[in-house]
C-alpha cells in the first residue's frame, strides 16, 4: 500500500484536513463542495511533486477549457482570481504532507505569475512554481517548473515518483483519451494485463487494439459474442470498465484515484462492477482512493467489501463553521450508520 496518511494544510480552499489510516480501498464521501475531489488532487501532487505532467493534469481535471496558468493558480490558496496587469503576483504557499510507504513526505510549493515575451513577440502569461519536498531523512529537494500556455515545464527526478493515475467522470467518454491510455499500456508491454483486467468486467472480452482508419483513431474490442467491434458501440458501462482497466494497469503497484466512482455505471450493476474492480485491483496490486456522493455506491461497496472488512475505510467530509471536518469509519461502523438510515452525503 502506497498512501497511509494524508494531511492537507493548504490547498485550494482546504486547510487542516487529515485522513489517517487509509486502507487498500478508501472511499471519500460528503456533500457537494465538501472537498472530495481536492483530496484526490492533493494526493496526486504529493506522489509526483516534480512531475509537470501531474500538475497540468490536476489543473485541467475540472475544466479542460480553462487556460493552463489560471488552472494552476487555482490550486494555491487564494482569495482572488489571477490578475497581473499591475505587476507579478505571488501565490500563498500550498502545503500537503502524508505518509508514503512508512516514510513522511512534505510538499510546500509557491508560484509567481507574471507576463513574459513569447516566441512570437507577444505577451505570455507565465507561472513559475517552486516546489520543496522533504521525504524521510533525505535532504530537502527543490525544483522549479515554469508553466506557460504551451511550453512544457522541466521534469525532475530528485525525489521518488510513485505510480498513480486519475480517472474522472469524463475519462471514459473521450475516445482520444482512451486511445492515448491504451497506447501507453502497449508501450509498457502490459496490454495482456489490460485485457485480463477488462475480462473481469466482461468475460467475453478477448482483446484490445488501437485502430487507425482514415485519420481517426479508435479502440477495438475483440468480443466473444460480437466479434471485433469499436468500443464506442458499447454502452457507458463497458467504456467505464475499459477506462478503469487501463487505469489499473497504468497505476500498477501504486495508487488509483477515482473521482465519482459510480459514474457511467447503472445503479443495478454497481455491486457487480465494484466486486470486479476490487478483484482487478488485487491482481494489479493497486491501492484505490475514490470519491462518491451516491448512497447506492456506498451501499454497493459495503456489499462488495464484506469479505475483507480490514481492507476498506470510509472518510466522511463535512463543513462545520467554515472548517472541513473528517470522520473515519471502518466497514463495521459504516454498516451500522447505513442501517440506522444515516445519509453520508
Amino acid at each position: 500500500m502506497i498512501l497511509n496518511d494524508l494531511t492537507i494544510d493548504a490547498f485550494r480552499g482546504m486547510n487542516g484536513v487529515k485522513l489517517v489510516q487509509l486502507a487498500p480501498i478508501s472511499l471519500v464521501v460528503g456533500a457537494n463542495n465538501a472537498g472530495k475531489s481536492s483530496v484526490l488532487e492533493a494526493a496526486a501532487l504529493l506522489l509526483r511533486p516534480f512531475d509537470p505532467a501531474q500538475w497540468v493534469q490536476v489543473a485541467r481535471q475540472r475544466d479542460l477549457d480553462m487556460p493552463l496558468v489560471d488552472g494552476l493558480w487555482s490550486l494555491f490558496p487564494s482569495d482572488s482570481p489571477l490578475q497581473v496587469d499591475d505587476g507579478p503576483k505571488q501565490t500563498k504557499p500550498l502545503k500537503i504532507e502524508g505518509m508514503l510507504q512508512g516514510q513522511e513526505r512534505k510538499l510546500v510549493a509557491s508560484g509567481l505569475a507574471s507576463l513574459s515575451w513569447g516566441s512570437e513577440e507577444s505577451e505570455d502569461l507565465t507561472l513559475r512554481v517552486e516546489s520543496r519536498v522533504n521525504h524521510g531523512e533525505n535532504p530537502t529537494a527543490i525544483h522549479t517548473m515554469e508553466f506557460r500556455r504551451e511550453t512544457p515545464a522541466q521534469y525532475s527526478d530528485k525525489v521518488h515518483f510513485f505510480r498513480s493515475f486519475t480517472v474522472t467522470p469524463a475519462t471514459h467518454r473521450s475516445t482520444r483519451h482512451l486511445v492515448e491510455h491504451l497506447s501507453k499500456v502497449v508501450d509498457e508491454g502490459k496490454k495482456e494485463l489490460a485485457v485480463e483486467l477488462l475480462s473481469l468486467f466482461d468475460e467475453k472480452v478477448k482483446g484490445l487494439d488501437i485502430s487507425a482508419s482514415r485519420g481517426r483513431d479508435g479502440v477495438r474490442v475483440t468480443h466473444g459474442d460480437r466479434g471485433v467491434v469499436d468500443l464506442a458501440s458499447f454502452g457507458d458501462g463497458m467504456r467505464r470498465s475499459a477506462a478503469l482497466a487501463l487505469a489499473l494497469v497504468r497505476s500498477q503497484g501504486g495508487l488509483l484515484l477515482v473521482d465519482e466512482i459510480e459514474a457511467g455505471i447503472h445503479p443495478r450493476i454497481l455491486g457487480q462492477v465494484f466486486s470486479k474492480l476490487i478483484q482487478a485491483a488485487k491482481t494489479a496490486e493497486v491501492q484505490i482512493l475514490a470519491t462518491t456522493h451516491s448512497l447506492e455506491a456506498i451501499d454497493s461497496l459495503i456489499g462488495s467489501c464484506r469479505n475483507f472488512a480490514d481492507n476498506m475505510a470510509t472518510f466522511y467530509l463535512h463543513k462545520r463553521d467554515k472548517q472541513i471536518v473528517v470522520h473515519r469509519y471502518d466497514l463495521e461502523n459504516l454498516i451500522e450508520l447505513r442501517e440506522s438510515g444515516t445519509d453520508l452525503r
